[in-house]
């Protein structure tokens, strides 16, 4: 049986998480820690992907550098990153992320490196980059095991942006992450496959942050709420993901 390492980093908490709980992305990360997820190979062989987890810190400074320190040490077969979108209805796989990068640190851990960042985030590289995992095999594993998802894609951007095409992982770390995840695929000095999942927010998640707004808005009280996922639920379909990665060669 083959064994393939696989880096999996969850980003840790940012505004958007309620007040001394745990992202999301952070929580599925260390419940898939030194996991092995048996798979089989196009050819039928057998293979095995053991997971490694990673807890990445919500700053420009600080998100991707420690994702390549950890690679370079590990030299994984798959990087797989985390992070959580409190508005998406659903887990959602990143193919694209755009050069370019909007927003402040979210990090409380790391005051001294919180700023501003409104610039490319490899100065001079492509527009768009494309991950080199399954994309497509990962969102039909994660619905084939009854959780929902879907693909996201590259979008038209607004009128003056920097980059001729947005995408649904946005401009923040996110982004980032797909984006520097790409480019690192392509520049490595070891063969390894990389993309990004944007995962929903949790129930509870979701109703504290509605009683958060509550207080300045009254009326949202009978605004929609978004979608949510249960943990389990998450946990569940990032292994389905995994164990596509593993079966299934990239989309492209």
């Amino acid at each position: 049986m083959t064994t393939i390492s696989i880096l999996l980093a969850g980003y840790g908490w940012f505004r958007g998480i309620p007040e001394g709980e745990v992202n999301n992305a952070e929580a599925i990360a260390r419940a898939l820690d030194g996991e092995r997820i048996a798979a089989r190979a196009e050819d039928g062989s057998e293979v095995c992907g053991e997971v490694h987890s990673l807890i990445v810190p919500v700053s420009w400074a600080g998100a991707f550098p420690c994702v390549e320190e950890a690679a370079m040490r590990l030299k994984p077969g798959i990087i797989l990153a985390l992070g959580t979108d409190p508005a998406s209805p659903a887990m959602r796989p990143e193919p694209c992320g755009v050069n370019w990068c909007e927003g402040r640190d979210a990090d409380p851990l790391h005051p001294d490196l919180e700023r501003e960042r409104r610039a490319p985030i490899v100065p001079g590289g492509e527009n768009v980059l494309r991950g080199t995992l399954p994309f497509e095999a990962m969102t039909r594993a994660m619905l084939e095991a009854g959780v929902p998802a879907y693909l996201g894609g590259l979008t038209d951007a607004p009128e003056g942006a920097p980059c001729p095409a947005a995408c649904t992982a946005g401009a923040y770390l996110c982004n980032l992450m797909t984006y520097s995840l790409a480019d690192f695929a392509r520049r490595a000095p070891f063969a390894v496959r990389t993309g990004f999942v944007h995962v929903p927010n949790q129930p509870a998640y979701a109703a504290a942050r509605r009683l958060k707004r509550l207080e300045g808005e009254p009326d949202a009280l009978t605004r929609p709420v978004y979608p949510s996922m249960t943990l389990e639920q998450m946990v569940k379909g990032t292994r389905a993901a995994l164990a596509a990665c593993l079966s299934a060669p990239s989309d492209r």
